[in-house]
């Protein structure tokens, strides 16, 4: 087994959170936010950390494994992001109080107690009854769930204070489920279809020497666009 990767983890803590480190905290207006920054970015590394898993290769003749080199494989950006992409669905609304604590408003936990550790960073800690439901007790919060203070603004729609364009006007693609789809990127809304002329470059050639020649070729298509 290889040894260790040479990069201290902790280089790349501080790196990454050193923007959320303030140093009179009392003073910061958005205290909570950056709590909930360095708790959100703890939860990433350890989603990283869990998912690394050892790959080996085999080194001899004929393919005998007489010489074996192992090592630790970091999963891959799409592993990561439909990981993070399910924490995201099923994060945990938070309210961050001046004592440096935080109570769940919204989330599949009843009840959290969220303190402040010695490493600076918020961190769930316990769980409570719900008494909502009866006094049944709810799944407990991982250290690798996504916390969040504030809702998403509604990108359906534009909001200029938020700074989001809605989808008014956006190109879509009819009969598709994905997210340029326009049943979801027009949020229900929607659609208005136009045929147009596309004027494109076409029966391109290559004539010696040297550049490459083409027509001009003139079609006419359907657009789809989000009411």
């Amino acid at each position: 087994m290889r040894g260790k990767c040479h990069s201290k983890p902790r280089t790349f803590r501080n790196f990454i959170d050193i923007r959320e480190k303030e140093r009179d905290p009392r003073r910061d207006q958005d205290q909570g936010r950056s709590l909930m920054n360095r708790r959100n970015n703890e939860a990433g590394r350890k989603i990283l950390k869990r998912h690394t898993a050892p790959k080996c290769k085999c080194h001899g003749v004929s393919g005998a494994c007489n010489l074996k080199t192992c090592w630790m494989q970091l999963p891959t950006m799409r592993q990561v992001g439909n990981i993070l992409q399910n924490k995201y669905k099923s994060a945990i609304r938070v309210q961050v109080s001046c004592s440096c604590s935080a109570t769940v408003v919204e989330g599949r936990i009843a009840q959290a107690l969220l303190q402040v550790n010695s490493r600076g960073n918020l961190q769930l800690v316990a769980d409570q009854l719900s008494k909502a439901s009866g006094g049944k007790r709810k799944t407990r919060a991982l250290p690798t769930d996504l916390v969040y203070m504030d809702d998403s603004p509604d990108y359906c729609r534009q909001d200029r204070a938020t700074g989001t364009l809605g989808t008014h006007g956006r190109v879509c693609r009819r009969g598709t489920d994905g997210p340029d789809g326009c049943d979801s990127l027009c949020c229900g809304r929607g659609y208005n279809t136009y045929t147009v002329e596309q004027t494109t470059k076409c029966n391109c050639k290559f004539e010696w020497c040297c550049k490459v020649v083409c027509e001009m070729c003139t079609n006419t298509t359907q657009v789809d666009i989000c009411k």
